[in-house]
């Protein structure tokens, strides 16, 4: 959560998708990642997940896993639709986030890739 933005210029590098509550995300990222170059995802996309925890409060952002793994694909510049088959919020999601898929489509047909 804490690592600088990944940005297009990671392409080509392991995705590692660390998979856990908020609550206990620090203590497994202590304890089970070992990477020297750790990232975040940029903090303007929106989750389509409710989040509805009787216990804990919720962070404001952040998204589901299945979310993330799309978002980091639509970031590296390979946006795979399929990460969202079978994801019952994936439409709302897109909807959700259209303007900043838009905004990455833009980019990478100006830049060319």
């Amino acid at each position: 959560m804490d690592g600088p933005p990944l940005k297009s210029t990671d392409s080509g590098r392991p995705v590692l998708l660390v998979d856990a509550s908020w609550r206990r995300l620090p203590k497994v990222v202590r304890r089970a990642v070992n990477a020297p170059r750790l990232r975040s995802l940029p903090g303007d996309w929106r989750t389509a997940f409710p989040r509805r925890s009787k216990v804990h409060e919720d962070p404001a952002a952040g998204l589901a896993s299945v979310e993330a793994l799309f978002a980091a694909s639509v970031i590296l510049g390979a946006p795979d639709h399929t990460l969202l088959d079978g994801y019952y919020w994936a439409e709302d999601f897109l909807q959700s986030n259209a303007e900043l898929l838009e905004a990455y489509r833009s980019s990478e047909n100006l830049t060319g890739t």
